[in-house]
């Protein structure tokens, strides 16, 4: 599986369009398109920023590896992601740092 289908597949588990994940990114829906569509390679910096949000290995982003590791989301992470996805400014702080956004909810529980 290509990288373009990988983040097609793991964008459509999350419901998000083309324009929700450029957005949360700073990238156009084209961009998104383009990664899609295999007629655009990510930087570096964005496959670890996709990786991080969508909390699986560049290896598996890239077609390297066939097997997804995720982390699971609790019902509480879920309910906060979304008052927080209501928000743009806080909500692109997230994405922006995945790893401690998680760590500062574990640490609120």
């Amino acid at each position: 599986m290509s990288f373009g289908d990988r983040l097609k597949e793991l964008r459509c588990e999350k419901g998000l369009t083309q324009d929700e994940l450029g957005y949360m990114f700073n990238v156009t829906k084209s961009c998104i398109c383009c990664y899609e569509n295999n007629s655009r390679e990510p930087s570096i910096k964005m496959l670890i920023e996709l990786s991080s949000y969508f909390r699986v290995s560049i290896d598996y982003l890239l077609g390297v590896e066939e097997v997804k590791k995720t982390k699971k989301l609790t019902k509480i992470d879920l309910k906060i992601m979304n008052k927080i996805k209501k928000n743009p400014i806080v909500y692109k702080a997230m994405v922006n740092d995945v790893d401690g956004f998680f760590q500062n909810l574990n640490y609120l529980k």
